[in-house]
């Protein structure tokens, strides 16, 4: 279960730690990869595990960058190992961090999200690669996503008991969940196709735009959803992955709902289209499905309770133009003897972000994002 106090509770880091198929990769990847006497950094250390482990495998030196409370954890589990004469602990938001003392050839970092660049993973690896050397190397350097035809059997027995709750037809409520996107652990008898690994992606890349990907179809009836999971490289031979036929970790699989449902037989082959609004946030998803001529396009969005336009503003979902000034903008700027703007251009500023900074902000999504999460932060001040 979620916590209030995220990567601070120690519940959330001992679910990942204990997550042997988890830990024993990483743990085999970076024996692989830290020669004796190499500079390491780790980022988003949490309890501290993986850069003990590289430690362990050799390295002169560790950083591990942790931007929540969890430091003081790890700076007590480093001691208690005795390695806190390898590993120097260092609180700070990677991405405000210039350089480090020493330049790192390893980059280490657990941040793979359910969908696998869902915790800003791109942007992260690109960042520290600034700090490297030349050969610096990333664990993991590549993901690919997981995609298969499915048919949750959970999502339609929640659909059917909303027709009759206490009496009552909820069945609206179960309209709206057909277009939401969610996290389940599925089983191989949710799927009725095979999981299909897509393109490799290079993390230290930009992030993807959009995915494309392949379903195949192998039991006749109605594809009701898109499951989809990951597959990452750690180190060449070491990989990890989240698929329902491999053995379960503490991630589970994406599902994108079809409404209404696809239809399909077995040897068809569905093609997948899938394209984040605001980076990975799944409540800003479009996705497209087809089977031959038949189509299916879906947005979380129709998902959320409220007027449309109201919550696409809300989430920053605007394709352009300019939006109305935020009040504690407009009176900053009175402040400091500047003309109060009534609007803010987000894509000329976002234009302007990323080239002043384009080791931090490499694609024009992440910079535009970043300025529309600093007007938001601005008009909740008070």
């Amino acid at each position: 279960m979620p916590s209030l106090f995220g990567y601070a509770d120690p519940a959330e880091q001992a679910a990942m730690v204990l997550d042997r198929v988890r830990l024993d990769a990483y743990a085999r990847a970076i024996a692989a990869t830290v020669r004796p006497g190499d500079v390491v950094v780790d980022l988003g250390t949490g309890t501290g595990v993986l850069a003990m482990l590289a430690a362990r495998a050799g390295a002169a030196v560790v950083y591990a960058i942790e931007r929540t409370g969890a430091i003081a954890l790890a700076r007590t589990l480093i001691a208690a190992n005795g390695l806190a004469d390898v590993v120097v602990p260092i609180r700070a938001d990677a991405l405000e961090v210039e350089a480090l003392p020493r330049p790192p050839r390893v980059i280490v970092a657990e941040l793979l999200g359910h969908f696998a660049p869902a915790e800003d993973a791109h942007r992260l690896y690109r960042r520290a690669r600034t700090w490297g050397t030349a050969d610096a190397v990333s664990i993991p350097g590549s993901y690919r996503l997981v995609c298969a035809a499915a048919r949750p059997r959970g999502l339609a027995a929640d659909l059917a008991a909303l027709a009759d709750v206490s009496g009552l037809d909820l069945g609206a409520l179960g309209e709206r969940l057909r277009h939401r996107v969610t996290l389940a652990r599925l089983t191989a008898d949710d799927l009725v196709g095979p999981e299909v690994a897509g393109p490799t992606v290079a993390l230290a890349g930009p992030a993807p735009t959009t995915f494309t990907a392949t379903a195949p179809v192998t039991v006749d009836g109605p594809v009701t959803a898109i499951a989809v999971s990951f597959v990452a490289t750690l180190a060449p031979g070491i990989e990890l992955t989240s698929a329902v036929g491999a053995t379960a970790t503490h991630w589970v699989q994406t599902v994108f709902p079809l409404e209404p449902p696809l239809p399909a037989r077995s040897g068809d082959a569905l093609t997948i289209e899938l394209v984040p609004r605001v980076l990975f946030e799944r409540d800003t998803w479009t996705w497209t499905v087809r089977n031959g001529a038949d189509v299916r396009t879906m947005d979380a969005v129709d998902a959320l309770v409220g007027e449309r336009d109201d919550l696409l503003a809300q989430l920053g979902v605007r394709r352009g133009g300019p939006l109305p000034a935020p009040p504690h903008l407009r009176a900053w700027a009175a402040a400091l003897g500047a003309e109060p703007p009534a609007t803010v251009d987000v894509d000329a500023l976002a234009a302007r972000l990323a080239a002043a900074l384009p080791a931090q902000f490499g694609a024009p999504a992440e910079a535009r994002a970043e300025i529309l999460a600093l007007l938001r932060a601005l008009d909740r001040a008070g």
